[in-house]
């Protein structure tokens, strides 16, 4: 059971960081000024997989472990949809000044 958390909370911590990777890349970050907060949000995703390969190499078994394992996969999941909101609403943003 453990590593099968493990694997799908590693894969969306793996997605969201890619996401954050784009999404700082793109202008209307820096306009709105949330670059640096951007980056820090990819710092931590990437400190969260490295805790989530170390479990599922340890494959946790303990109660309080794998309730920890999963707060952090829906923390992971969180971030996502947070992400694929704010940039559904930048490209709402730049296709309306654009027009």
């Amino acid at each position: 059971m453990a590593g099968v958390v493990g694997l799908l909370a590693m894969a969306v911590v793996r997605e969201a960081g890619a996401k954050l990777g784009a999404a700082i890349g793109e202008q209307v970050m820096m306009l709105c000024g949330f670059k640096e907060d951007l980056e820090e949000m990819k710092d931590t995703l990437e400190s969260m997989a490295t805790v989530l390969k170390d479990a599922e190499r340890r494959s946790v078994t303990e109660e309080s472990v794998l309730l920890w394992l999963k707060r952090l996969k829906n923390a992971a999941y969180d971030i996502s949809d947070m992400l694929d909101e704010f940039q559904d609403k930048s490209k709402s943003a730049t296709a309306g000044k654009s027009a």
